[in-house]
Order: structure tokens, then sequence, then C-alpha cells
């Protein structure tokens, strides 16, 4: 009973003494990448020759990398960015976004577009026909890469109230 109590003491200030060291220690990050960071996808696919998203969101506030540099994020997340740094991109007047489709009559359902698929939009069992959840889709595909049956494809999204992007007009020069 004794030894109990003592180990349940120990953990306590074991864990006191973590938190306290963690208030103390604590490494303050710039809030612009902290806000760069929470528009982007998420899916760390490293699209952008980044290892993630967070390393984008750095790269971009040090100017390293270009507010375009997130291909899965488009023209909103691009004009959002360059807003927040205060620089200037030019927008192509038509964003296009992409979302992959299985031809399930060639998936064998191998999985390997499942564990491919860092935003899950893939489901399917092993050996089982796979499908994709268009909705969850980005098009950054990764998918079409590993799939030995080449049924993974990716097509244009047609732009919905949700996707399409307007560009905001240009005042007519003087």
């Amino acid at each position: 009973m004794i030894s109990v109590v003592f180990l349940v003491l120990l953990g306590a200030a074991l864990g006191a003494a973590l938190g306290y060291a963690s208030q103390v220690f604590k490494v303050e990050s710039n809030p612009l990448v902290d806000q760069i960071e929470a528009l982007m996808p998420g899916g760390q696919c490293g699209q952008c020759g980044e290892a993630g998203c967070r390393q984008a969101a750095e790269a971009m506030v040090r100017g390293v990398l270009s507010p375009a540099g997130c291909p899965l994020g488009g023209a909103n997340l691009t004009k959002q960015v360059a807003d927040m740094l205060g620089v200037s991109v030019e927008i192509a007047d038509e964003d296009i976004q992409w979302v992959a489709t299985i031809d399930e009559s060639q998936c064998s359902g191998c999985g390997r577009c499942y564990k491919a698929c860092p935003f899950d939009a893939i489901v399917g069992a092993t050996k089982q026909m796979h499908t994709v959840i268009a909705d969850v889709c980005t098009g950054c595909k990764l998918c079409t890469q590993v799939c030995p049956q080449q049924c993974l494809t990716t097509v244009p999204l047609t732009p919905d109230s949700r996707s399409w992007f307007w560009p905001k007009p240009q005042p007519e020069a003087a």
C-alpha cells in the first residue's frame, strides 16, 4: 500500500515538474506562421517541396516560398496568404481543382492508394474495391503515383459554389 502511495506521489511530483518546465522553457513561435499553417490543407503531402505544412508556412514567411507554393490550396489560399504577407501575386484567370477517380473495374484492392492518401479521401478494404470521397480529395495526385493497375486518374473538378474562386476586379487605369 505504501509503495502505491509513493508511486502516485512520485508521478504527481514529476508531472508538476514537467508542467512547470514546459511553461518556463516555452519557445514562442511566429504568430504569422501559425495563422498561415491554419489556412493550409494540413496533409503534409510535400507537393510544395517542403516536408510539411508547418515548414511551408515558415518558408512563406521567410520569403523563400511563394504564397502560390501550395498547389493544393489553389487560388483561395494563395490570395489569403499573399494578403497576410503583404505581397502581390499573379493569380491565374481559372484555378483548376483536381479530384481523383478510380476505375473500379480495374481496382484489385491492393490498398496502396489508401495508404498514400494523406487526406483519407480513399476508402475501401484490402482486396475490396476502393472509392474516392470527392469532397475530401484535394487532387494531390499522390495516389495515382502508387497505383500498380493505373486505375486511378485525376480529373478537373467542375466548379460549384464551394470551390469556385472569383478574382477581385482590378481598377481601370485612368
